[in-house]
């Protein structure tokens, strides 16, 4: 992983669902990180000058009491001049949140405005329309015949809130979009509201589990292109971004079919695959801030020295994350120790960098079976030792008590008893 550089720039404010990346990220870049969150795992908090845990439920989402409690709470504790405030997942679906964190500090990143519009289907569909850039075919409604067809609530993240569009017959908050079959690649870019410069190519893929068959399970950075697809992605990204005044890290989201990319959808902030494109020659929030605040775009590439991949380990069933957890050094978002997994959340993520994205991939994959092999060993060996203690106490509770009974009855004259 890149060296940290010295905090000297200032502090950044950091909201999303899971700040641990951006909180990295800004470090790397040389701000310090004031983070809330919903988990306030264990890596962010040592990454953080200060994080706080956002209270409730996450699928309730931020709430403008509590975040601005915390935000506030946070500006407060900075040791150094608050630059503004930079957002990650969690807001997609209320961008009035964006308008008021922005009436009381800098939003560094998209207004709401500009999320909106790249988040309405109906206006982003029909903007790729006009700008002739091919996508599935998307409609508002629920169609006649929805075999073949994806229901995708507005606002999702993450594809768990994908299903297919026969299962869903009642939600008001969704869109449909026609199934088609292609690899998944996604578009790392930042932009400075005229033009933008794509930093890397990544390919994705699925971790399903019932009910969430498109469920996000990895990415790998670099993606196999040819040259027309990447130019295809490339005149997209500029072509959006020039419409919508786009501005910061964002990511597009693509499936390649027959070798001509789709575009599926555009995340206007920095994404999942911040991890695996982090450079130390050129830090991604640091392009993200020069773009978004003073217009500026690199020139040089990201200087990657490796094929890189990340996954998200997620729970098969329930569980406890051991007392005596000692995570690798190849693992982050770390939940505290006896923290409770409920099946199918994630539990981690994990990293891997090797010499092609091949072997990125498969060594990540081998890491994520390593380490839950490992906890569920360790959740293995608790049980038996707490058998083995309560066997324990048992056999001395009896042998107190047989203890007790012969003493009780030599002092009555009685003789042995079975």
């Amino acid at each position: 992983m890149p060296k940290r550089s010295s905090p000297n720039r200032g502090a950044l404010l950091i909201a999303a669902v899971s700040g641990r990346a951006l909180a990295r990220a800004a470090v790397d870049a040389g701000y310090v990180p004031l983070v809330a969150d919903f988990f306030a795992d264990a890596d962010t908090q040592s990454l953080a000058h200060a994080c706080r845990k956002m209270p409730g439920a996450i699928g309730r989402g931020f709430q403008w009491r509590s975040l601005s409690t915390a935000l506030t709470a946070l500006a407060k504790d900075a040791p150094c001049p608050v630059a503004g405030l930079v957002y990650g997942s969690g807001f997609e679906d209320r961008t009035a949140l964006l308008t008021r964190i922005a009436g009381r500090w800098p939003l560094l990143g998209n207004d709401a405005g500009t999320v909106e519009a790249i988040k309405a289907p109906e206006r982003f569909f029909a903007l790729l329309d006009d700008l002739g850039i091919a996508h599935p075919e998307t409609v508002m409604e629920r169609p006649r015949k929805p075999a073949g067809w994806l229901a995708k609530r507005r606002g999702g993240a993450g594809g768990s809130h994908v299903v297919p569009g026969r299962l869903q017959t009642r939600a008001t908050n969704v869109y449909y979009q026609a199934l088609i079959e292609g690899r998944a690649v996604s578009a790392l870019f930042v932009a400075n509201g005229r033009n933008a410069r794509v930093l890397g190519f990544s390919e994705q893929w699925t971790a399903p589990a019932p009910g969430k068959l498109w469920r996000y399970g990895g990415a790998v950075q670099p993606a196999s292109l040819s040259e027309s697809a990447a130019a295809a992605m490339t005149d997209a990204v500029k072509r959006v971004t020039r419409a919508c005044g786009l501005k910061g890290l964002a990511s597009a989201d693509f499936l390649l079919a027959q070798n001509q990319p789709q575009l599926i959808e555009i995340n206007p902030r920095p994404g999942a695959t911040l991890d695996i494109f982090a450079s130390a020659a050129n830090p991604p929030l640091a392009l993200h801030l020069a773009a978004a605040i003073d217009g500026g775009l690199p020139r040089k590439p990201l200087g990657l020295e490796a094929a890189t991949a990340s996954a998200i380990l997620y729970a098969p069933e329930r569980l406890i994350v051991p007392r005596n957890m000692v995570w690798p050094a190849w693992a982050a978002d770390l939940p505290p120790q006896g923290a409770r997994i409920d099946k199918e959340r994630p539990i981690c993520t994990l990293l891997a960098r090797a010499g092609s994205r091949g072997r990125a991939k498969r060594l990540v994959e081998t890491r994520a079976a390593s380490l839950l092999a490992k906890i569920q060993n360790g959740i293995g060996a608790l049980k038996g030792k707490q058998r083995k203690q309560e066997e324990q106490r048992r056999k001395h509770d009896k042998t107190n008590e047989e203890a007790e009974y012969q003493q009780a009855g030599c002092a009555a004259g009685a003789g042995d008893h079975r």
